[in-house]
This record gives C-alpha cells, structure tokens and sequence, in this order.
C-alpha cells in the first residue's frame, strides 16, 4: 500500500484594526463569494429596501464567516455597520487576501 503524507495548510491570519484574526474560507472561496456578490447586488437601487436590507445582511454575514462569529462586531467597536461601510471593509479583505496569494505565486513560481 502507498503511503502518503501531506502537509495540512496553515491557517492564514489578518491583522485589521490591531485585532488578529484567522481567515476561515480558502482565498478561491473569498474571491468566487465576493464575485458572486458583485454580481447579485450589482443593480441594487436605493428604494429597494428589501434588497438592500438582503445585500447587508449577507455581507456581514459573509465577513463573520470569513473572520469568525462576532469580527464584524469586534470590528466596529459594537458600533452600527452600514451598507457602504461593510461593503468597503469586505472588498478589503478581499483585497488583502488576493494581494497575499498573489505574493505567493509570484514568489514560488517566478
């Protein structure tokens, strides 16, 4: 019988607003979630209460998953969050984790 061993990945960490947390989706399932998102929300209109109420809800519910139950809250020192606001700090993340992985590769394979 072949017999393998496979390192298991290290959790990836990001630092925001001097709190450490770790990033609990993969890079690929950030990215394709915000790209998914993007497209949803992309006509959102301001007198759609119900779809904007939808956009922040799952966006904030996108950050906790990603960050862990409650970073939106550590976050906002328990303060109110709203639609711009967590969109910009979700398209932040995701910034961050694109930019690392792109340092990755570029670092491995060049």
């Amino acid at each position: 019988m072949k017999k393998l061993s496979l390192d298991a990945p290290a959790t990836e960490q990001i630092e925001i607003n001097g709190e450490i947390f770790d990033v609990n989706m993969s890079d690929i399932d950030i990215i394709n979630k915000c790209a998914d998102l993007s497209r949803e929300y992309a006509d959102l209109k301001k007198d759609d209460i119900e779809s904007i109420k939808s956009a922040v809800n799952e966006i904030i519910g996108f950050i906790d998953k990603i960050l862990g139950d409650g970073a939106v809250v550590k976050i906002s020192n328990g303060k109110p969050v709203n639609t711009v606001t967590a969109y910009n700090w979700l398209m932040s993340i995701y910034k961050a984790v694109y930019e690392e992985q792109d340092k990755y590769i570029e670092y491995k394979y060049e």
